[in-house]
């Protein structure tokens, strides 16, 4: 059964009956959707396995804010208060008295930003186990209509329209300094700036590096190849962007020149615009002058967190901007380069301090 969200006692009520009877309840989260049952009831934590078509990993708990402490021991307090409720998975001590099917040492816990679900889990006495709507291994589903089709044994389906596709940020609080686990909506950086200094990343995953010039010709390649030098793609991937409507063309022979002279290879790089989907990929995007950071905070201003001009980050030199050289010697593309490589390396050991292994 498909139902539209409605904020009356009848509405709640319904979702409850199928909660108090160990039945899956699929919820819109602000991220994708996701299904819930009675995050105390075997049963009905066994029949979401069942559907999920997995046993080993714990579900994350939806509860109320107010009884974060009461299942959990709660630990880097600061992002908890920022972050909770929204886009951000924390992952806490279990207390030692709380018993729970699927969950021994740690918790994980997400309240979403959605009003009827913070009403839900208000009235509900009961945390919920959630996962997103969809078999392991596939993508998540983001349209109510599609879960009946796809999973004829949830009960109940609440209509939240279609939703975002990415997922929570899943962080582990209970490690000093905290360690990302999953990358998703809330940025890296974000984290950083609330948490007061730098977060690590878990050794399966990547961090991500844009570079921003205008065409994608000169700068930001030549960036790009150099940088390239300087990390292992194991854990670093990195790209550049134009913010000019340019065609998929090479780097300019002189940019090549230069960073074959740093070890690097850039023969192969074509030129693209930035667009919605890179920025969102990126976990830090470092452009070569403000007017290149204008059209990325015009694009997505929540980027604004993660964006830098190269020479700022981490730094305050005296001359922001990086030299365009288009068009001139090679002795400027050497000077560019020059200029660059300081903030490149600074960038490659603020990147590689994140992963506890390198």
């Amino acid at each position: 059964m498909i139902i539209k969200i409605e904020h009356t006692d009848k509405f709640y009520r319904q979702i409850i009956r199928v909660l108090e009877k160990s039945g899956v309840v699929a919820l819109p989260t602000d991220t994708v959707y996701g299904f819930a049952v009675n995050g105390t009831s075997p049963d009905a934590v066994r029949k979401l396995n069942n559907i999920k078509g997995r046993h080993e990993k714990p579900y994350t708990l939806f509860l109320p804010k107010n009884k974060i402490e009461q299942y959990a021991i709660i630990s880097k307090r600061k992002i908890i208060e920022y972050f909770i409720p929204g886009t951000l998975t924390i992952i806490l001590k279990k207390k030692i008295e709380i018993s729970l099917p699927g969950i021994t040492e740690k918790i994980g816990i997400r309240i979403p930003r959605v009003d009827f679900i913070i009403k839900l889990l208000s009235m509900y006495n009961k945390p919920l186990a959630v996962t997103s709507a969809n078999l392991a291994g596939q993508s998540p589903l983001t349209d109510a209509s599609e879960i009946p089709e796809k999973f004829v044994e949830i009960e109940l389906v609440v209509d939240g329209g279609r939703l975002k596709s990415k997922a929570s940020t899943v962080i582990d609080l209970t490690t000093a300094p905290p360690i990302i686990k999953r990358k998703g909506i809330v940025p890296i950086l974000e984290i950083e700036k609330v948490y007061g200094r730098r977060v690590l990343l878990d050794s399966r995953l990547k961090f991500n590096l844009l570079f921003v010039c205008s065409g994608n010709t000169c700068r930001s390649p030549m960036a790009e190849g150099i940088f390239r030098t300087l990390v292992s793609d194991e854990y670093c991937d990195v790209k550049s962007a134009g913010t000019l409507p340019m065609g998929a063309g090479p780097p300019a022979p002189f940019a090549q020149d230069v960073v074959a002279e740093y070890g690097g290879e850039i023969a192969g790089h074509r030129s693209q615009t930035i667009t919605t989907e890179l920025i969102d990929w990126a976990d830090l995007i470092l452009v070569m002058e403000y007017k290149h950071y204008d059209v990325i905070w015009e694009m997505s201003p929540n980027a604004a967190v993660k964006t830098f001009l190269l020479k700022e980050y981490k730094r305050r030199p005296k001359y922001n901007k990086i030299f365009d050289p288009v068009g001139m010697a090679q002795e400027y593309y050497r000077k560019t380069a020059a200029d660059m490589l300081p903030s490149l390396k600074i960038v490659a050991n603020d990147i590689r301090k994140r992963f506890r292994s390198m």
